[in-house]
């Protein structure tokens, strides 16, 4: 979780299936059925995508040009990112599409020729593995390979990837929609560079956390959360914001959050309530 170029090669190289038992979800990758289903997670999506677009080259060096000349084409690398191989939705006030299939030329490994991105593909790369090995997956993931599912996904991401074009200068913008493409590139911008090479807790700081002699699955969110706040925090405040539904995903479960959360012993963390998917953390190691 703390190694953020994985991450964003997670989000952008070919997705590789394989269903290890029918008990976990993980092989799904990064993402999780209620992400999927419910369009969560993705304001943490967009801005690793972007900050690697913005501030690496291909092979993760830092890209010398100047990241602020290369807003315009961030924006259209999110654009093919999300692309549909169809137009579904037409603003013709405001322009705006849900297919992107002339980005293809610049941005190949992200949208083929006919439109479709690398986030459509990689659900109906999930679909066709789904059909084809229904005896290893869990049934929580049969849906997915059911067209009326994925009809249904489809319909709700192009009003969103209509959504996510608006400008933070529209009216409608900031307060309907408050996932833009303009505010991922803007965050990207504020944290810079994606880390490299993940935050590894020090031998004392683990041995606190296996003092609390809690069950393996809590320990291992313990460690996740810990890692996460060390590798986040700022100078000025002992508040981190947690992105709770992508520590699920990260952890291979869409509940994972919720189902242990609870466990974890008074006075290892203090909270603030959460807020769309996020919660503010102060982790006492």
């Amino acid at each position: 979780m703390t190694n953020e170029w994985l991450e964003f090669k997670a989000y952008t190289d070919t997705p590789v299936f394989l269903a290890e038992n029918k008990q976990t979800t993980a092989f799904i990758g990064r993402f999780t059925v209620r992400m999927i289903k419910q369009n969560k997670g993705f304001s943490r999506i967009f801005t690793i995508l972007a900050r690697g677009f913005l501030f690496h080259n291909a092979d993760g060096t830092i890209c010398t040009d100047d990241p602020y000349e290369r807003i315009d084409k961030a924006r259209e690398f999110l654009c093919a990112w999300c692309s549909l191989p169809y137009e579904t939705v037409s603003n013709k006030a405001l322009a705006f599409h849900t297919s992107f299939p002339e980005l293809h030329s610049e941005f190949p490994d992200i949208v083929d020729e006919n439109g479709a991105g690398w986030y459509y593909r990689y659900l109906h790369s999930l679909s066709d593995y789904i059909k084809k090995n229904k005896e290893n997956v869990t049934k929580k993931l049969h849906c997915f390979a059911e067209k009326k599912t994925l009809k249904i996904i489809e319909e709700k991401w192009s009003r969103k990837l209509i959504q996510f074009q608006y400008s933070v200068y529209n009216d409608r913008s900031s307060a309907d929609f408050p996932l833009l493409f303009d505010t991922a590139i803007a965050d990207a911008l504020v944290l810079g560079p994606l880390r490299t090479e993940a935050v590894v807790l020090s031998d004392k700081e683990l041995q606190k956390i296996k003092a609390y002699g809690v069950n393996a699955k809590t320990e291992r969110l313990m460690i996740t959360l810990a890692e996460y706040y060390i590798a986040n925090k700022e100078p000025v405040s002992d508040w981190v914001i947690i992105p709770r539904t992508n520590i699920s995903a990260y952890l291979g479960s869409a509940t994972y959050m919720e189902s242990y959360e609870g466990k974890i012993p008074d006075g290892f963390m203090d909270k603030k309530p959460e807020m769309g998917g996020v919660s503010a953390v102060r982790i006492n190691l």
